[in-house]
């Protein structure tokens, strides 16, 4: 079955994140249950925070990598997720594109 890989940035409004912490729980709880999602995760923001480690990360999005029979499958996984319904998920820039590892998950 091939791999897609999902790059799903937050939007960047003041309320973004207190839209991503209102649902974060629903959002992981239903992550943990999908066995078409191998890794996820939240991408953090600034890039600079992470030679700091005492530094402030603030969440800025999630990447994801799916196992499934086509890309639809995998659109319609994301388009239900309380990310996205919940307008965490900046929709003009989510990218979901095919994904090829030399290493299997």
């Amino acid at each position: 079955m091939p791999y897609f890989a999902v790059y799903a940035p937050d939007y960047t409004d003041d309320d973004a994140i207190n839209r991503r912490l209102a649902v974060r729980e629903t959002h992981l709880a239903n992550a943990a249950k999908n066995p078409a999602m191998k890794l996820g995760g939240a991408m953090l923001s600034p890039n600079e925070a992470l030679d700091t480690p005492d530094a402030t990360k603030k969440m800025a999005g999630s990447l994801m990598i799916f196992e499934a029979n086509s890309y639809a499958e995998v659109k319609a996984i994301v388009e239900s997720d309380v990310y996205w319904t919940g307008n965490v998920w900046d929709k003009e820039k989510t990218v979901i594109t095919p994904w090829v590892s030399p290493k299997p998950l």
